[in-house]
């Protein structure tokens, strides 16, 4: 019998299961109103310029290793047919627009909206994220920030590695800004060592500013902190006063789009790290920062 479980985005040997496709697809037309046309050979996208034809094989790409006529399968499949009837309309405009919103996206590799590893521009020293091209705004909310795949920007005529440098150095500035905020919060404001989204980069791009880093690492002279993002939206890092069992309890409540990661992350000027599951992180700060003042231990760097 033929396996048709899920497999990874980038497993070239895959199996395309189109019935699941075929009704993914339709349900998508409906909820999300993309004009389409099923055949035997994939999705024709209607649009102002003809249209586009999208193989089964790409749209199961698509979905990666999700169900297709699941939350997160659904969700992934009408952003990509949305992204390429986008594309399809504007024609030759499509590379400008895009590029205008390019963003930093920063993902863990288990993420429900990461495309897999063809989209990785950077892994984050530490190994806790990577990061890609997104794009802000073009979907409806103007908030909204999701994963540029790189079929899309092909379709569009775009080289997002071109984009890259300029797009990582909006992330580097957003980080900046974030930090400026934070050294200017009042000590006892009730929204104190909480991270929010800024210029469309949300918690965990932020987090892969040097400067931010910096800002969060050197306060205790320990060279290290524990951060908590268990959605893009929010990030903890005092978390002393945070119970443990918070992070994965919001995540878990948390939409599969919206999440951050599941565990809490040690932070030091180079690299993001996750916790060691069951850990206590904030307890692995306070001790380090012990041991720093009183000359019994040196920071280490959390291990690649």
């Amino acid at each position: 019998m033929t396996d048709l479980r899920p497999q990874r985005v980038d497993d070239p040997a895959a199996v395309v299961d189109t019935g699941a496709l075929r009704r993914a697809v339709l349900a998508v037309s409906v909820l999300q109103d993309v004009d389409l046309d099923p055949a035997d050979d994939g999705v024709r996208l209607r649009g102002r310029s003809g249209g586009v034809v999208l193989t089964w094989a790409a749209l199961s790409q698509a979905v990666g290793p999700h169900p297709a006529v699941g939350e997160v399968g659904l969700t992934r499949l009408g952003t990509y047919l949305r992204l390429h009837k986008l594309v399809a309309d504007l024609g030759s405009d499509a590379a400008d627009l895009l590029a205008g919103r390019a963003r930093a996206l920063a993902l863990p590799a288990d993420h429900a909206l990461h495309p897999g590893s063809g989209w990785l521009q950077e892994d984050l020293l530490g190994g806790a994220l990577g990061l890609g091209v997104a794009v802000e705004g073009l979907l409806g909310d103007p908030d909204a920030v999701v994963p540029l795949p790189a079929d899309v920007a092909a379709a569009a005529g775009a080289d997002t590695r071109a984009w890259w440098p300029a797009v990582r150095e909006h992330a580097e500035r957003m980080g900046a800004l974030a930090a400026r905020r934070l050294a200017l919060e009042p000590p006892r404001s009730p929204g104190r060592a909480v991270l929010r989204p800024v210029g469309g980069c949300d918690v965990p791009t932020l987090l892969a500013s040097s400067v931010l880093r910096a800002h969060l690492t050197g306060q205790d002279g320990s060279g290290l902190r524990a951060v908590a993002a268990p959605m893009r939206s929010r990030g903890w890092y005092d978390l002393s006063r945070v119970d443990p069992a918070f992070v994965l309890a919001a995540w878990s409540a948390t939409e599969p789009s919206d999440r951050g990661v599941a565990r809490p992350l040690l932070v030091t000027a180079d690299e993001v790290a996750p916790a060691a599951s069951g850990g206590d992180p904030a307890g692995v700060v306070t001790s380090e920062a012990a041991a720093a003042a009183t000359g019994r231990g040196a920071v280490h760097h959390v291990r690649r």
